[in-house]
C-alpha cells in the first residue's frame, strides 16, 4: 500500500518535473503561455469541466491542471498521478475534446518513484544544456565518465 507520504513526494516530483520540462522546452514547442485573462475566464470548457473529462481517462488524482495555448487554440493540461502511473491529457477548453493522452506506468510504485526521479534529473540536465552552462565546457554527460570525473568518450570535437 502506498503511503500518503509517498504518493506526495510521487505528486511533489512529478510536478517538478512537468514544471521544468515546460520551463525548459517552450522555445522547442507549439504551447505557449499567451492566453489573456480575458480568453482563461470565457473559455467554454469551465476547470471543473475540464477535470471531470481528465479524470475519465485515467484512474488517480489531477495533481495539475494548466491552460495552455496550442496552435492558437486554448486547451488544458492535465496530470493525472497514480501509486504506479501518471497521464497527461490535452484537453479543448472550446469543447472538451480530448486532443491528446500520454501515459508512463511502471510495475511498482518505487519503480514509478525512480522514473520521476530519472526523469528529474534528465530535465535538469537539459535546463542547464540548454543554458550553456553545463559540465564547464564538457558536453557529454556524466554517464560514462571516468574514477576522476573526466569524460570516457571522446568524439571528432574533443
Amino acid at each position: 500500500m502506498v503511503t500518503k507520504t509517498t504518493t506526495g513526494i510521487v505528486m511533489t516530483a512529478t510536478l517538478i518535473a512537468f514544471g521544468f520540462a515546460a520551463q525548459t522546452a517552450r522555445a522547442e514547442t507549439i504551447f505557449e503561455p499567451d492566453l489573456t485573462y480575458e480568453q482563461m475566464l470565457n473559455a467554454p470548457i469551465g476547470v471543473e469541466q475540464a477535470m471531470s473529462i481528465a479524470k475519465e481517462q485515467a484512474k488517480g488524482r489531477v495533481i495539475e491542471l494548466s491552460m495552455e495555448e496550442f496552435n492558437s487554440k486554448p486547451v488544458y493540461e492535465a496530470t493525472i498521478a497514480a501509486p504506479t502511473s501518471l497521464t497527461e491529457v490535452i484537453i479543448s477548453a472550446d469543447d472538451g475534446a480530448v486532443l491528446s493522452t500520454a501515459r508512463q506506468t511502471a510495475a511498482t510504485p518505487e519503480l514509478m518513484q525512480q522514473l520521476i526521479e530519472e526523469d528529474i534529473e534528465d530535465v535538469m540536465e537539459f535546463a542547464a544544456l540548454m543554458d550553456g552552462a553545463m559540465f564547464n565546457g564538457d558536453r557529454h554527460d556524466d554517464d560514462d565518465d571516468d574514477e576522476d570525473g573526466h569524460c570516457a568518450v571522446t568524439d571528432d570535437k574533443g
